[in-house]
């Protein structure tokens, strides 16, 4: 099977299931340091994704600006990378520290709880996942020549499937 043919395939799936735009919404997040690069992807973390804002966490407000004057070419990459201008805007935040009035902060105040942690790259694990949701994800990926691919195309769909299972029975 040509590799058109499995990306028509995979492309109608994720429409037909209306997986589409959280897919995307997602990968958003995700490419978020493979994007800014360091020391931006250092100093800042995205969130989350709702009706075409990245909302980005920053260590402090120097990185605030940093991000609004770098926007429009941030914007750019992303959209470019998800082949689709779904990022509209980028609106960037800084935690006061607690017990802290803003007017009483020096000017290169930091975050003290912003997670550095969190900013080292993460292995994804290739340890295979073995429920339905991974299972359903392999056969749907199985078609695609690429073993790199398919694999993150089975888990791809796998952490949809899963993302919805657990949105559905939060509503029951």
């Amino acid at each position: 099977m040509a590799m058109d043919n499995v990306g028509n395939i995979v492309n109608g799936v994720l429409e037909a299931r209306g997986w589409r735009g959280k897919v995307l919404e997602r990968m958003a997040v995700e490419l978020w340091s493979d994007v800014v690069g360091e020391p931006m992807n250092h100093n800042t973390l995205a969130q989350r994704f709702q009706g075409g804002t990245l909302y980005v966490r920053a260590r402090s407000p120097q990185w605030t600006h940093e991000l609004h004057f770098l926007e429009a070419r941030i914007i750019a990459r992303l959209n470019g990378r998800l082949k689709q201008p779904i990022v509209q805007k980028i609106r960037a935040s800084v935690t006061t520290p607690p017990g802290m009035a803003r007017t009483k902060l020096k000017p290169d105040w930091e975050d003290p709880t912003f997670p550095a942690a969190l900013k080292r790259a993460q292995p994804i694990s290739n340890e295979p996942i073995d429920d339905e949701a991974a299972a359903h994800g392999r056969l749907m990926a199985g078609e695609i020549e690429d073993e790199e691919m398919r694999d993150c195309m089975a888990r791809l769909i796998a952490a949809v499937m899963r993302s919805n299972e657990a949105k559905s029975s939060d509503d029951k």
